[in-house]
């Protein structure tokens, strides 16, 4: 009896070697845990023709300046999954069906395998449908679509639900194609909320911007970035102050209404908030390795024909990063092919997710 009663005393006073094995081996697999970088890359020569045929052994992708494992290479045949994001706000009532029929023409251009989402948005977000390879189907949806009756334009928010929602188990390639005018009116997130989940999303975004408003000028981007807008050069001649017509021997006074715009205030206004939206949408496409486009009327079914185009003519690569430790460590990327005289558009940054 006694012998057991000393056992007993000694288990109670023996440290928990179980209970510290538990403790210490998860945090030895935290301070291991890598998550996978991908990143698209389009490769072309100097004149902008696409070169394809390019292998695995002739990229290379550096980290914050330290040279990478590319552990994952797709060429750019891979299927896509693509959401068609249309804004449907009230300012694109007048140019709707070319709309449509510029978004028929991208469904036409995808290939067999190909598969893809409808949504549009203006106060509110609709999702029209499933991901799917039907293409009479996706046409039946465009052919649905209507102009918004209440003003709101939810750019940033339609986006966000796309990438955390839309593309939540979608493997393989992960595209958003957006058209708007990009002047996003009550959402629920920020610009730069918007742009830090780019920074950890691996789908790419298309840009194109929708001229809708007041303001005859045309807008221009210059090969450094710069946004601008062209005007024809002819000023318009000043209107002459009427005579009043009356065969009385007085006239009536009228004062006229002190602090309402002009017509050329009211462009010049509509100017700056087109040349600001531009400047957002930019930041999306190249946040992502995207691209952005401007687009009118007579333009639009060529916009999208370049960027079915241009989805066709991409590269995945894929490399493990260490994940972070808080929300603000963002990693530079820079990938580099081993061939002169090529220009290589790729992802530019990533942001580590949370341990």
């Amino acid at each position: 009896m006694r012998v057991i009663i000393l056992l007993l005393f000694l288990t109670i006073l023996m440290p928990p070697i179980v209970s510290d094995a538990q403790v210490t081996e998860p945090e030895k697999t935290k301070k291991t845990r890598k998550t996978l970088v991908s990143v698209p890359v389009s490769v072309s020569d100097r004149e902008g023709h696409y070169i394809n045929g390019l292998k695995k052994d002739d990229f290379t992708i550096f980290e914050d300046g330290t040279e990478q494992d590319i552990t994952f290479f797709a060429k750019f045949d891979e299927p896509l999954n693509v959401v068609l994001l249309l804004d449907t706000s009230v300012s694109t009532s007048n140019s709707m069906d070319k709309i449509k029929d510029a978004a028929k023409d991208f469904i036409e251009l995808l290939n067999e395998n190909d598969k893809c989402l409808i949504t549009t948005f203006d106060s509110q977000i609709n999702i029209l449908g499933l991901f799917t390879s039907n293409q009479d189907k996706l046409k039946d949806s465009v052919d649905s679509i209507q102009t918004a009756t209440q003003n709101g334009t939810k750019i940033y928010r339609a986006v966000e639900q796309s990438i955390q929602q839309s593309f939540k188990n979608v493997q393989g390639r992960k595209a958003i194609v957006l058209l708007s005018d990009g002047k996003d009116a009550g959402s629920s997130v920020t610009k730069n909320q918007l742009l830090n989940l780019l920074e950890e999303s691996e789908v790419l975004i298309y840009t194109v911007f929708y001229k809708t408003g007041a303001g005859s000028n045309k807008l221009v981007i210059d090969a450094d970035g710069t946004v601008k807008a062209v005007t024809d050069g002819k000023k318009k001649p000043k209107k002459k102050p009427k005579k009043n017509k009356s065969n009385d021997d007085y006239s009536v006074y009228i004062p006229a209404q002190v602090g309402l715009p002009s017509q050329e205030e009211i462009e010049l206004v509509e100017q700056n908030a087109d040349i600001e939206a531009i400047k957002s949408l930019q930041e999306f496409s190249d946040t992502t390795s995207g691209r952005f486009y401007l687009s009118d009327n007579t333009k639009l079914r060529q916009v999208f024909k370049k960027v079915a185009g241009e989805l066709r003519q991409q590269y995945r690569l894929g490399y493990r990063s260490q994940e972070a430790g808080n929300d603000t460590d963002v990693r530079n990327i820079i990938v580099k092919v081993k061939r002169s005289d090529v220009v290589v558009h790729a992802r530019g940054r990533f942001r580590a997710k949370k341990l």
